[in-house]
């Protein structure tokens, strides 16, 4: 791990400088789109790297979680709940895979039943006793023990339900090389290639939406973020995804090259207080931190407007978020005062001879948590309360190893991705789930949690979601949300109109260039 030192509110944001020359040159209107991303796309392993797939075009889901929150038919006509334990699912007509191949009930059925075999995202997302039976050319019917309200997100959560050739995928064994072309999905673009560097592929000519908009594009892998942005600026690429925040100045200040913002993801930089070791297993502490964070100043200050200030747990864009989250320095230091700790002439508070101090836990994977962990130490001292940022590769483990010191955790964490929030309250929240790195233990949200996950009234539903967000900021703190992510990518002239993708989904088959 690597000790940060200790930074100034003003210094949070570094300048991130680029000196390698524009190079001029003509812009092809029929040319690939060139991606840079900073994730490799291991093998075409669709258990394990599948998921990528749905998010460059190449893959599609049933179902497709929107911006207005709510889940709509993708390559499903209609999803209906005519019964509480029994789900119908239709399919458009006429849709094929890429090699031509009909996509029927029994296609559909053939993909899900293998997605249960070898997919443990799959397999963790399906209740137990939930049964997939083909009941017509077209039509699927899902019947389970209890409800499953959360099917539709569960159908459009890309690491669950891809829809693929499932005969040929068993064909080739685990020689996943030779599914390159063999054009096992449904979407737009047809994996034509793929290496250690990059996934080419190119349009699929029968596409059921309409012929895709460009003839193909390219994916290349680049994990270092200054690098994509030298690809955009010296026109090696189109587009680049997951650009740090602190670049932002920097390439607003370039000719031809533009930082774009989207909207409202479904997650955020999320905290996690460590309860079992250290200040913040004292309940007054937690709250206290929670009312000492700027959220407001964290969105548009630190990292000037490139995020959303936090209001809940979730994004305003999801029904059920509430709006309960308000800085309040007073009553922080009326909590701290109440615990016995005390300001000492250092400015920090002090009890029992010891001084109040944390240790804010970030990963280098991602960047903006450095000046996301500065602005939090500068918010933290306001109140008289000492931070030290500690910085731990390989983030997940390292939390839930005893040995490891931390007492606030900053993770980039979906609250609500794709529109499921129970899979984030069961692996988080209760008791011995496999994220639940403070030891988090409060019986009401223990009993409310299942509750959620067979409830099917919406009222109930958030009525129970409303109920877990105000234990979580007034009765027993543990999880909450630093801010809101936007979706953000750097981008060249020719797609200057280009809007960062809603729920990682970057191509479509409409995306191309700006007119």
């Amino acid at each position: 791990m690597i000790n940060l030192a200790r930074a100034s509110l003003s210094g949070a944001v570094a300048a991130v400088v680029l000196a390698l020359p524009q190079l001029a040159m003509a812009h092809d209107p029929h040319a690939d789109l060139r991606i840079v991303t900073s994730f490799t796309i291991n093998s075409m392993n669709p258990w394990q790297d599948g998921y990528w797939m749905q998010e460059f075009g190449q893959a599609e889901l049933l179902m497709k979680f929107n911006e207005d929150g709510q889940h709509h038919p993708w390559l499903l006509s209609s999803l209906e709940n005519p019964e509480p334990n029994r789900w119908v699912l239709t399919l458009r007509d006429g849709l094929h895979f890429q090699n031509g191949r009909p996509v029927d009930a029994a296609a559909v059925l053939a993909a899900i039943d293998a997605a249960l075999d070898h997919s443990p995202a799959a397999q963790g997302s399906v209740p137990d006793g939930a049964e997939f039976t083909v009941t017509g050319a077209l039509e699927l019917t899902v019947t389970t023990p209890a409800p499953w309200p959360e099917l539709p997100g569960v159908l459009a959560d890309e690491q669950v339900f891809l829809i693929l050739d499932a005969d040929a995928v068993a064909a080739v064994g685990d020689d996943w090389a030779q599914l390159v072309g063999a054009g096992i999905y449904t979407g737009p673009y047809t994996v034509t290639g793929l290496d250690d560097t990059r996934l080419k592929a190119e349009a699929f000519a029968d596409y059921w939406q309409g012929t895709p908009a460009l003839p193909g594009l390219t994916v290349a892998f680049v994990p270092d973020p200054n690098a994509r942005i030298l690809a955009v600026q010296n026109n090696e690429a189109d587009i680049a995804l997951y650009p740090p925040l602190a670049a932002r100045p920097a390439v607003d200040a370039m000719p031809d090259v533009h930082f774009n913002i989207g909207g409202l993801s479904t997650g955020g930089f999320t905290g996690y207080m460590n309860l079992e070791q250290g200040p913040l297993a004292d309940v007054s502490v937690r709250k206290a931190v929670l009312r000492a964070v700027d959220y407001r100043e964290i969105a548009e200050d630190v990292f000037r407007g490139g995020l959303a200030q936090a209001h809940s747990l979730y994004a305003e864009n999801l029904p059920f978020a509430l709006q309960n989250y308000q800085t309040d320095l007073l009553d922080a230091a009326a909590l701290l005062d109440a615990a016995g700790w005390v300001t000492g002439p250092d400015g920090f508070r002090h009890k029992d001879g010891r001084k109040l101090s944390v240790i804010l836990a970030i990963y280098p994977q991602q960047p903006d948590l450095v000046p996301l962990s500065t602005a939090v130490q500068a918010q933290l001292a306001r109140v008289g309360i000492d931070a030290e940022i500690v910085s731990f590769d390989g983030i997940n483990q390292a939390l839930l190893e005893p040995s490891n010191q931390w007492d606030l955790a900053m993770v980039s964490t979906g609250a609500a991705s794709w529109g499921r929030v129970q899979n984030f309250l069961n692996t988080y929240l209760l008791p011995g789930a496999r994220r639940n790195y403070g030891g988090y233990d409060n019986a009401e949200v223990n009993a409310l949690v299942p509750e959620l996950a067979t409830e099917v009234d919406p009222e109930r539903r958030t009525e129970i979601l409303h109920r877990i967000q105000t234990i979580l900021w007034d009765e027993d703190p543990y999880a909450f949300s630093f801010n809101i992510h936007l979706g953000r990518v750097i981008v060249n002239d020719r797609y200057a109109c280009y809007a960062p993708g809603f729920a990682l989904y970057h191509v479509s088959w409409q995306t191309a260039p700006c007119d």
